[in-house]
């Protein structure tokens, strides 16, 4: 017997930005979050997020967010307190899930129960023939190439467009 998953008619999307990729030495410094319902963007939530500690070169040169855009930005703490609020029990759809949910429970003691969607482990599954499963390549297989994705907030609105081609 085959279960099919409930079609969600709400749901939130998240990404993140992060100073590196070990969840023991690196931070989150941008999240942006995206409420969506009956395929339509209702709300979004953004913030910087200081890191308490001067950011990489490297990580400025690839996401573009320096230390002056965050010296006044609220801790992790904080911000995740924000996000929790805003998203309730809404299911979480974001892609790279194993990822994105580790760092943001490293980098916290805030816990997040929701059901959480993966778009990475999704698009796999409903479009095997592509060579990467960057949110761009599968934009572009979509159809959306002309989609430019600067912030995490661009990520966030794009991953509804992603989940609602892949689910």
């Amino acid at each position: 017997m085959c279960i099919k998953r409930k079609i969600l008619d709400e749901y939130v999307t998240i990404d993140i930005e992060t100073t590196g990729f070990n969840l023991e030495k690196d931070n989150i410094i941008e999240l942006a979050v995206c409420k969506v319902r009956n395929k339509r963007i209702i709300d979004s939530f953004t913030s910087f997020i200081n890191p308490n500690k001067p950011i990489n070169k490297v990580i400025t040169k690839i996401t573009g967010i320096t230390d002056e855009m965050l010296k006044d930005a609220d801790t992790i703490n904080i911000v995740l307190n924000k996000l929790v609020d805003f998203i309730g029990d809404l299911p979480i759809v974001v892609h790279n899930a194993n990822y994105v949910m580790k760092f943001i429970k490293a980098n916290t003691n805030i816990k997040i129960e929701n059901e959480v969607i993966d778009t990475l482990t999704l698009s796999k599954k409903k479009i095997p023939h592509l060579k990467n499963y960057t949110l761009k390549s599968i934009l572009e297989f979509s159809g959306n190439s002309d989609i430019v994705l600067n912030r995490s907030i661009d990520y966030a609105r794009v991953l509804a467009k992603v989940y609602e081609h892949v689910r």
